[in-house]
Parts: structure tokens; sequence; C-alpha cells
């Protein structure tokens, strides 16, 4: 018997009942031994409106013939992540059925410092049993997501969707779906960074748990790989096929999950000729990158990490680790199956789904069309040097400039930002009011998909050339390239910076971003190292 699946995404086109506007932004812990209930928190919080309670729990998983146990991130109902009205404020209870401690972040958010999610920054870890309580209101819409911030958690899927509806986001388009990328390893995530870390090998994807020799800064030949190329006749995306090193691939994966499948069990999206869809992409993989490929169907950008942009054509689009992608099609009324496939970074691990029309049909012919015939090429900024956002940071001359320098060394594993491996007691120091530019600059031969909490910024810059970029919260720094941010210092607190590739995050390559008057109450860094657990 087949272990039970998880309830893939729901279609995120019902309404959301909207429940009282969060007035609150403080929150409450709550913990729970033997029945008996006790309550603390950072300071007093009310109790306002009836939060949705999400369940952090170990849940069965088939991937490739066998059962294994990840994490989900589910509500009672089993609907995976949250999707509230944004005028009914953010309204959550995390339960923690973990037999470990946990902290969920919500990527993307702009919110107050405390209610980040972040253990040892912005608050102590869920222990087994306990309940956090969220309440903040809601600044953005779009697409976002959640996700385990405690050790290793991430590697063992403890993340689901996080949108936020408004009627312009339900506007976009008549039908829309929720597609949730990941990466998956039978091997342990202890295991694989303890692997990392002594330079021993890791298993090689498919084989069965024979050993493939850990990539090198740098080696391996010329081979042929998959890019992405700017057209400027069609003023679109398409592929390529180019000549290039051999990609510096940490760990190889057994598989690629699209909403938890396999892609030789697709989830196949119901859609109908003539009707525009909007696809909301999430790259929620650990350590993965993406390449989008859309096939015959002509695609278009609306939206990255939430954040509208001038709208970009295409059929191959680029999705770094933890970014997302909102993608905009109309269905031709001829009809027809349109795989949307999701290839790795570096591999030829494809995940995907399916857009169907009524009798339309998809399914691979061998058992080989669940791989590539050759790599992904690396991320660039072939995408990212053309996108505009439609609402920019106003024009203003920064107040304060700090440098990101990138670095690590790949054979010990360790990885540093500004030549220091985290945990460390340094900050990136910012002032209330300021305009604050940050220059990335990637020394290292591998891509680093960088994150900044609690804010949004603007590319501005990209290898020194200067332009009005995309509004993000994560971009991709790829190798040898510097990459020039802006953000207004509006939001004080002690906040994450890191690289979200998780074993490069766990390995060093992490820091914050601190006002000068932050309340630093939660920010314990010596206490981190003792977070890389398991599920049990």
């Amino acid at each position: 018997m087949k272990a039970p699946r998880i309830p893939p995404h729901k279609i995120f086109t019902r309404e959301v009942r909207s429940g009282q506007k969060t007035t609150s932004i403080l929150g409450v812990l709550i913990i729970v031994f033997g029945g008996a209930v006790s309550s603390t928190s950072p300071t007093a919080a009310a109790d306002t409106g009836n939060p949705t309670r999400l369940f952090v729990k170990e849940v069965p998983l088939r991937v490739l013939g066998r059962d294994t146990t990840v994490i989900a991130v589910e509500q009672a109902d089993g609907t995976q992540g949250y999707q509230p009205q944004a005028a009914a404020g953010f309204q959550v209870e995390v339960v923690n059925q973990l037999k470990v401690p946990t902290a969920m972040h919500w990527h993307g958010l702009i919110l107050p410092n405390l209610m980040d999610g972040v253990p040892f920054i912005t608050q102590e870890p869920i222990q087994p049993g306990g309940v956090f309580r969220y309440n903040f209101p809601f600044k953005q819409s779009g697409t976002y997501w959640m996700h385990s911030h405690y050790g290793l958690q991430e590697q063992y899927l403890a993340a689901a969707p996080l949108i936020i509806w408004t009627d312009e986001e339900r506007s976009k388009a008549a039908r829309q779906y929720v597609v949730d990328l990941t990466d998956f390893s039978f091997t342990p995530p202890a295991d694989i960074l303890k692997n990392l870390k002594k330079g021993m090998p890791m298993p090689a994807a498919g084989t069965g748990g024979k050993k493939a020799a850990m990539p090198k800064m740098g080696a391996g030949p010329a081979i042929e790989m998959k890019a992405q190329v700017w057209k400027d006749d069609s003023q679109s995306f398409s592929s390529a096929i180019v000549r290039a090193p051999t990609p510096d691939v940490d760990v190889s994966y057994d598989a690629l999950l699209a909403n938890r499948r396999t892609l030789d069990d697709p989830e196949v999206l119901s859609v109908n000729p003539g009707e525009t869809v909007l696809l909301r992409l999430i790259a929620a993989a650990s350590s993965t990158s993406f390449q989008i490929d859309t096939g015959t169907l002509m695609g278009e950008i609306v939206a990255v990490d939430g954040k509208g942009v001038q709208p970009l054509k295409g059929n191959i689009f680029q999705l770094a680790t933890a970014q997302r992608l909102d993608l905009r099609f109309t269905i031709p009324s001829t009809g027809g199956a349109f795989p949307i496939l999701a290839q790795g970074e570096g591999t030829k691990l494809l995940c995907g789904v399916v857009l169907s029309t009524p009798g339309a049909k998809w399914s691979p012919k061998s058992p080989t069309e669940i791989r590539a015939a050759i790599p992904a090429a690396l991320l660039d900024n072939t995408q990212e040097r053309r996108l505009r956002a439609l609402h920019p940071l106003t024009s203003r001359p920064p107040d304060r400039s700090l440098p990101a320098v990138l670095g690590g060394n790949m054979m010990k594993f360790i990885w540093t930002i500004n030549g220091r491996a985290y945990p460390n007691r340094d900050a990136l120091v910012v002032r209330r009011g300021e305009r604050v530019q940050m220059i990335m600059t990637n020394q290292t031969q591998m891509g680093h998909p960088m994150h900044l909490h609690g804010h949004d910024f603007q590319v501005v810059a990209i290898d020194g050339e200067q332009l009005s970029g995309a509004l993000r919260d994560t971009v991709m720094v790829p190798p040898g390239s510097s990459v020039t941010i802006a953000f207004d210092a509006d939001n004080p607190g002690v906040w994450a910076f890191h690289c979200h590739l998780l074993y490069h995050l766990a390995s060093g390559m992490f820091t914050v971003v601190k006002y000068e008057d932050a309340d630093t109450r939660y920010w314990t860094p010596e206490k981190t190292t003792k977070e890389i657990l398991g599920l049990r």
C-alpha cells in the first residue's frame, strides 16, 4: 500500500474569510506540558481575532518508490501554509508537534522584528508541544512563503506557501495556482553537512547510494549546458546551448519535487482554452536554484518576490533559491497539455506540473524523460539586468554604504561574509531613517542567493552598472559578480542577512543588520551551533 500523499496545494482562487484586523504586533509563546498551560512573551499581547493554527509535524511521503518521513506546515484540514486576506492581518499560532524544537520564519514579510521567527535572534525556539502566537498587520500582498529557520529542518521540507490576497492580486488572472519547488535527499541533512565539512564524497543522485566525488572549485572540463539568453529581435527570453566548465554543486540530490511530487507523477492543473493563468512559483528548496522551462507556452513575468515588475516575456526563466516568480500565461484556444518544468541549476534533475485543458493528457514517454538531456547552466545576471520594478524606491542618495564580501573555502566548507563565519558578534550597523546601500561582492565560484529579513530592497547596480531594478527580498549574486542593493532603514531591530543555500548558512555565510537602537535581548549567536538536529 502506498503511503498517504500530502494533500496538494489547493487552487488559490477561493475566497478566504476576512477576520478582525490585527492591532497587536506582539507574540505570545505558550508552552504545554502534560495539560498545564503557561504563557511567556517578550511583552504582554492582547488576544485579537481568531488565529489560524499551523501545525509543524512529521508526515509520510513516498519519493521514487520509497517511503520516507518529512515535515509539513499545515492547517487542521491539511491545507498547506496560510492564505490570508491582507485586510485581516497576520494572525497565526504555530503549534510544534515535532519531537525537537522549531521556529517558523515568514520569508519576505515586512513585520515587527520580534515576529520574524528566527531563533537566537528574534525569539527563543518553540519547544516540542509549544505554541507561538504571531500578530501583526500586513504591509504587502502577493507570493511569499514560510519555512523553518531552525537547524537543517528546511531540508526535511519544513516549508509552505504564504499567499497574501487582495482584489488586485485576484485580478491578475482568471485562474491561479501555487507551485512549490523543493529538493529531496534520502540522506539525512545532518549527515550531508557532516560529509561536506569533512570533504567526504556525497551520495550520487539516482545511484542507489554510490559515491560521487565532491566538486572542487573551478574543476571540470567544459560541457554543454542549457542557458537562458535574451533575444533582442523578439524582446524575450529563450534557451541556448552553451559550453562552460562543470558547475560547482554542493549536494547531489535524489529528486526534485513540485508540490511534493516527482515528474513521473506530476500534479495536473486544470485550465481552459483561452484562459489567463497565473503560476505563483516558490523556490522552497534548500540548495537548488532553478531554470523554469515553459516549452511551447509563452509566459510573462509579472512579479518577483511578491513585488510587481514591468512584464518580460519568454519561455525560460531563472529562479534562485528562496525567490518567487509570478508567471502569467494565456492558454491557446486550441487547448492542450503544457508541462512547466523546473530544472536544477548545474544538474539534469527535473520536476514540474502540467497545465491541462479538458481531455488533454501528458506523461513522460520513458523514465529518461524525468531527467534533462544536458545540465542547466548556473544562474547569471541575464534576467536580473532586465527586471524593472513597477514601484521603485524614491530617488535618494545613500546615507550609508555597507560592504558584504562573500567568501569561503569549499574544501573546508567554511563560508563567510566580510571574512567572518557566523556565529560571531559582528553586525552590519545602520541608523533609523537612513537610505542604505549594500555592495555584495562574490569572491567564490558558486552563486549565493542573499536574503535580507524585514525589508524590501531594490537592485540598483550589477557589476558596477547602475540600473533601477526589481524590488526583492532575495537576490542571486553569481560567481565573480557584484550586486548593489538599496533599502530604507525604517524597520528597527536585529535582522538576519544570509545566503539562502542551507548548508552555506549553517557553515557561516550569515550575519545580521543591526539598528543602532535595536532590542538585542534575543540575539545570542553563541547558541546557534546547538541547532543542528534531526527529527528525533
